[in-house]
């Protein structure tokens, strides 16, 4: 603008330098008008208006607005041209207030123009960066949430794990001071792997299945020759990433409720198999002749698994429970995660 202007200046037309003269002074006018919306926009909360009172109040503040700059910018550079005014009203046959009134509409609608189209693109790039930011915060509420979520569904499945375990090693404490020394050991491990993944969203497969074998090696000190259990895993997979814990707690829940329910035991079967995208583990065990296979008590644990997957995966993850020959099968899919 004032390039252009420096441009005509330069052709030294008394009306361009009147209006060369008034766009100078129009121009911080113009940005102190804008300046006080800000103001007025950010120390108000206008941002909480709807939209129809917005554009009243946009409305008002840039005829206001206008009016002031137009009235402001016109008294002061008018008495400098008055003469030029006279002469061109004689030269049209009209008066100088004329003149003057044509002027202030013109300048006043076009004032308006200008601080209402600024106006309006100034709301739009703050309410954009305002929902910009709000989806920021939410996201990371989502997250402190979910870690909180996590963090208490994986609380619960300890103690219940600890509490199943002690119970077995004190069958055994006076009856086989050795075995129930390496129980302890093994526990010990346990519980150390279950404190350290807790922090972990994801753990390798290798080390999941070496805390299974761990609780198994417990849990047959008890059971002895009841409890027979299969692992089928290739070990392909075992690089593959799973939530901690969550195999340990499906084979505890087979033993819990349905071995231990068998005079004679029963075997427990831990089987994977993957595809390009997932991988499914399908979890069998033996359940008593007179349960309905479709039926097992599943206590807290298939609940918290349900809603640690959730937290995890969304609907990428399913968890699905059905009985089939007097065995109750639990099939768990996730997506494949290799890194």
């Amino acid at each position: 603008m004032t390039l252009a202007q420096t441009v005509i200046i330069l052709l030294w037309r008394e009306e361009i330098l009147f209006n060369f003269v008034g766009g100078l002074l129009w121009l911080p006018l113009f940005t102190l008008a804008t300046l006080y919306y800000r103001y007025l926009y950010k120390n108000h909360q206008w941002q909480e208006l709807n939209t129809a009172k917005n554009i009243l109040v946009v409305t008002s503040y840039s005829l206001i607005g206008g009016l002031i700059v137009t009235v402001i910018m016109l008294g002061s550079i008018i008495p400098f041209f008055w003469e030029d005014m006279n002469k061109a009203a004689a030269e049209h046959k009209t008066t100088a207030s004329t003149i003057i009134t044509q002027m202030l509409i013109g300048n006043w609608l076009q004032t308006q123009l200008f601080i209402g189209g600024w106006i309006f693109v100034y709301i739009s790039i703050t309410t954009k960066q305002r929902i910009k930011e709000a989806d920021v915060t939410n996201l990371k509420l989502q997250n402190s949430l979910k870690e909180a979520q996590l963090a208490n569904l994986t609380n619960q499945l300890n103690p219940h794990f600890l509490f199943n375990t002690l119970n077995n090693i004190k069958f055994t404490v006076r009856k086989d001071p050795l075995k129930s020394e390496k129980m302890i050991t093994d526990l010990s491990d346990i519980l150390r792997y279950s404190l350290e993944s807790s922090k972990n969203e994801k753990v390798q497969l290798s080390d999941e299945l070496e805390i299974v074998n761990r609780y198994i090696a417990i849990i047959k000190v008890h059971m002895e020759n009841r409890l027979h259990f299969e692992s089928d895993i290739p070990e392909n997979l075992y690089s593959n990433f799973i939530p901690p814990m969550i195999l340990q707690m499906l084979i505890e829940n087979s033993i819990k409720h349905g071995i231990e329910k068998l005079r004679y035991g029963g075997k427990v079967q831990l089987m994977a198999e993957a595809t390009a995208h997932s991988i499914t583990f399908k979890i069998t065990n033996d359940i008593p002749h007179t349960e309905i296979p479709t039926t097992q008590s599943t206590g807290i644990g298939l609940r918290n698994i349900e809603q640690r997957l959730k937290l995890l995966y969304g609907n990428a993850a399913t968890i699905s429970t059905h009985g089939h020959d007097q065995q109750f099968i639990v099939t768990l899919t996730l997506p494949r995660e290799i890194r």
